[in-house]
């Protein structure tokens, strides 16, 4: 039978109007952050249903990740241990110590609190799938190192920035030594390339319901076969004008 992995994508939890303090400021990113009482809110809805969460590889169902490395990861980390839940959380190395993100500390903090830390590549390119072999082995490469030097050794896991992911970047990553490469694809069914695991996962939206995570995790058929062909319908989108796509892209998100 085929590997199932339910993975879930959040970003940065915070007020509303504090949005620019976390993570990547400006409209667009901020449609992916959850004010807290909505993060907590979809916590409660996951316990709730019953399903196991934990980390890859150690028999749970599902997987809370967290992208970006933004200045809320570690009281996040403290609302998944209420839950008894570890999650792992994906930094852009560049950005570490940075406004809007943790700093070398906090990664190591996250470690020593039982989550797992992974990469979101050096510099959050916008567009990685379009990017020379040795861009790409760059962002990966100087990640893995970074992580490895702050951590004593290197991570496991890499995710994708910005959705945008082909053959060639998950290649890449595979050569750079990642065991699992994590892309914002909403399939629950895992593969392999290589010797590494390639894991999609389901993104978490501002204004999502607390309902819609836990029937992700679930495995619920209907809302995942919805978001993913939202998904493909917005990579054909920014495969065709990407200039296009991200001036729609801003224009929804300033409204």
């Amino acid at each position: 039978m085929p590997e199932l992995t339910l993975a879930l994508i959040y970003h940065d939890v915070v007020a509303r109007h504090e949005r620019d303090t976390a993570g990547f400021p400006g409209p667009v990113a901020g449609v992916y952050k959850l004010e807290p009482d909505r993060f907590s809110a979809h916590l409660d809805a996951l316990a709730a249903s019953g399903i196991e969460i934990g980390l890859y590889g150690d028999g749970s169902r599902a997987m809370l990740t967290f992208d970006d490395g933004g200045a809320s990861a570690l009281w996040v980390a403290g609302e998944l241990e209420r839950h008894g839940w570890r999650g792992v959380f994906f930094v852009v190395t560049g950005r570490l110590g940075t406004p809007g993100f943790i700093d070398a500390d906090g990664v190591r903090e996250l470690r020593s609190r039982g989550h797992e830390v992974g990469s979101h590549s050096n510099t959050h390119p916008a567009y990685m799938a379009r990017m020379e072999p040795d861009e790409l082995a760059d962002e990966w490469v100087t990640s893995r190192e970074r992580l490895a030097e702050i951590l004593g050794s290197p991570p496991r896991g890499a995710a994708v920035p910005g959705g945008s992911v082909s053959e060639h970047v998950v290649e890449q990553a595979v050569r750079a030594g990642y065991e699992q490469i994590y892309t914002s694809t909403p399939r629950a069914r895992v593969r392999r390339v290589g010797a590494s695991t390639v894991i999609g996962r389901y993104t978490i939206w501002a204004a999502d319901p607390p309902q819609l995570a836990a029937a992700f995790a679930r495995g619920a058929r209907l809302p995942r076969a919805r978001r993913l062909v939202a998904w493909e319908l917005k990579s054909a989108a920014k495969r065709i004008s990407p200039r296009v796509y991200e001036a729609a892209r801003a224009a929804r998100a300033r409204r």
